[in-house]
Protein backbone atom coordinates (compact mmCIF):
# COMPACT_ATOMS: atom_id res chain seq x y z
CA UNK A 1 0.00 0.00 0.00
CA UNK A 2 1.44 3.57 -0.78
CA UNK A 3 1.06 6.74 0.89
CA UNK A 4 -0.96 8.29 -1.52
CA UNK A 5 -3.52 4.95 -1.05
CA UNK A 6 -3.53 5.90 2.62
CA UNK A 7 -4.35 9.43 2.29
CA UNK A 8 -7.03 8.62 -0.04
CA UNK A 9 -8.28 6.50 2.57
CA UNK A 10 -8.11 8.24 5.52
CA UNK A 11 -9.72 11.26 3.55
CA UNK A 12 -12.55 8.75 2.15
CA UNK A 13 -13.30 8.48 6.06
CA UNK A 14 -13.29 11.89 6.86
CA UNK A 15 -15.11 12.68 3.43
CA UNK A 16 -18.14 10.31 4.48
CA UNK A 17 -18.55 11.55 8.51
CA UNK A 18 -21.41 13.32 8.73
CA UNK A 19 -19.96 15.64 10.97
CA UNK A 20 -16.93 16.74 8.84
CA UNK A 21 -17.45 19.63 6.61
CA UNK A 22 -14.30 19.99 4.97
CA UNK A 23 -11.00 17.11 4.96
CA UNK A 24 -7.34 18.17 3.56
CA UNK A 25 -4.38 16.60 3.53
CA UNK A 26 -1.67 18.79 4.00
CA UNK A 27 -0.41 21.72 6.38
CA UNK A 28 -3.19 22.83 8.17
CA UNK A 29 -1.70 26.24 9.27
CA UNK A 30 -1.05 27.15 5.71
CA UNK A 31 -4.67 26.26 5.12
CA UNK A 32 -6.00 28.21 7.80
CA UNK A 33 -4.08 30.86 6.72
CA UNK A 34 -6.05 30.87 3.41
CA UNK A 35 -9.76 31.13 4.91
CA UNK A 36 -11.20 28.88 2.19
CA UNK A 37 -12.37 26.18 5.27
CA UNK A 38 -15.63 25.53 5.96
CA UNK A 39 -16.31 24.10 10.01
CA UNK A 40 -15.89 21.44 11.37
CA UNK A 41 -12.86 20.34 9.15
CA UNK A 42 -10.65 17.58 9.66
CA UNK A 43 -6.81 18.30 8.43
CA UNK A 44 -4.15 15.53 8.64
CA UNK A 45 -0.51 14.96 7.59
CA UNK A 46 2.46 12.97 7.15
CA UNK A 47 4.41 13.76 11.14
CA UNK A 48 7.24 11.02 11.14
CA UNK A 49 7.92 7.79 8.71
CA UNK A 50 10.59 4.65 9.57
CA UNK A 51 11.11 1.75 7.62
CA UNK A 52 12.80 -1.66 10.23
CA UNK A 53 13.48 -4.72 8.20
CA UNK A 54 10.27 -5.76 7.71
CA UNK A 55 7.71 -2.98 8.16
CA UNK A 56 7.38 0.47 6.83
CA UNK A 57 5.66 2.93 9.57
CA UNK A 58 3.86 6.27 8.97
CA UNK A 59 2.56 8.58 11.78
CA UNK A 60 -0.45 10.55 10.98
CA UNK A 61 -0.94 13.94 13.00
CA UNK A 62 -5.52 14.14 12.45
CA UNK A 63 -6.63 17.45 13.39
CA UNK A 64 -10.13 17.76 14.27
CA UNK A 65 -11.41 21.19 14.70
CA UNK A 66 -14.21 23.59 14.51
CA UNK A 67 -15.17 27.27 14.85
CA UNK A 68 -15.84 28.48 18.25
CA UNK A 69 -18.95 30.45 17.98
CA UNK A 70 -19.25 33.11 20.34
CA UNK A 71 -22.09 31.49 22.45
CA UNK A 72 -20.38 28.24 22.47
CA UNK A 73 -18.11 27.21 25.15
CA UNK A 74 -15.11 25.68 24.01
CA UNK A 75 -15.51 22.89 26.51
CA UNK A 76 -18.25 21.82 23.78
CA UNK A 77 -16.81 22.04 20.81
CA UNK A 78 -13.83 20.08 22.04
CA UNK A 79 -15.79 17.50 23.42
CA UNK A 80 -18.13 17.33 20.00
CA UNK A 81 -14.32 17.38 18.53
CA UNK A 82 -13.21 14.39 20.64
CA UNK A 83 -16.15 11.88 19.46
CA UNK A 84 -15.57 12.91 15.91
CA UNK A 85 -12.03 11.88 16.44
CA UNK A 86 -13.16 8.60 18.18
CA UNK A 87 -15.32 7.62 14.62
CA UNK A 88 -12.57 8.04 12.75
CA UNK A 89 -10.07 6.05 14.89
CA UNK A 90 -12.57 3.35 14.73
CA UNK A 91 -12.66 3.56 11.01
CA UNK A 92 -8.39 3.39 10.57
CA UNK A 93 -8.69 0.35 13.33
CA UNK A 94 -11.04 -1.35 11.23
CA UNK A 95 -9.64 -4.51 10.94
CA UNK A 96 -10.06 -4.56 6.61
CA UNK A 97 -7.20 -2.31 6.20
CA UNK A 98 -3.90 -3.89 5.64
CA UNK A 99 -2.50 -1.76 8.43
CA UNK A 100 -1.74 -2.24 12.32
CA UNK A 101 -2.54 0.77 14.28
CA UNK A 102 -0.62 1.55 17.67
CA UNK A 103 -2.43 0.33 20.56
CA UNK A 104 -1.92 4.40 21.69
CA UNK A 105 -2.97 6.95 20.47
CA UNK A 106 -2.13 10.18 21.99
CA UNK A 107 -4.24 12.98 21.88
CA UNK A 108 -3.86 16.68 22.40
CA UNK A 109 -6.59 19.20 22.88
CA UNK A 110 -5.99 22.72 21.56
CA UNK A 111 -7.40 26.41 21.19
CA UNK A 112 -6.63 28.57 17.94
CA UNK A 113 -7.64 32.29 17.68
CA UNK A 114 -6.05 33.25 14.65
CA UNK A 115 -7.36 32.81 11.76
CA UNK A 116 -10.74 32.04 13.48
CA UNK A 117 -11.58 30.90 17.04
CA UNK A 118 -10.65 27.01 16.76
CA UNK A 119 -10.99 24.50 19.26
CA UNK A 120 -10.37 20.73 18.55
CA UNK A 121 -8.10 17.99 18.75
CA UNK A 122 -5.55 16.38 17.91
CA UNK A 123 -4.70 12.81 17.47
CA UNK A 124 -0.96 11.18 16.14
CA UNK A 125 -1.87 7.69 14.55
CA UNK A 126 1.09 5.22 13.47
CA UNK A 127 -0.01 2.82 10.49
CA UNK A 128 2.22 -0.25 9.98
CA UNK A 129 2.62 -2.09 7.21
CA UNK A 130 4.68 -5.09 6.16
CA UNK A 131 7.32 -3.56 3.64
CA UNK A 132 9.71 -6.62 2.28
CA UNK A 133 12.78 -4.22 1.47
CA UNK A 134 14.06 -6.69 -1.37
CA UNK A 135 16.90 -5.10 -3.94
CA UNK A 136 15.38 -8.18 -6.07
CA UNK A 137 11.67 -6.00 -6.25
CA UNK A 138 13.45 -2.74 -7.39
CA UNK A 139 12.72 -1.59 -10.99
CA UNK A 140 15.93 -1.94 -13.78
Amino acid sequence: MTLNQIVKKITDYGSQHPQIKFVLYGDVYDHLSQGEVTYPAMFFNIEDLSISAKQIQYTFGIYFMDRQIENTEELEVMSDQILVCQDIVAQIRNNANEWIVGESIPMVLFVESEPDVLAGVKASISLVLPSINNRCQIPT
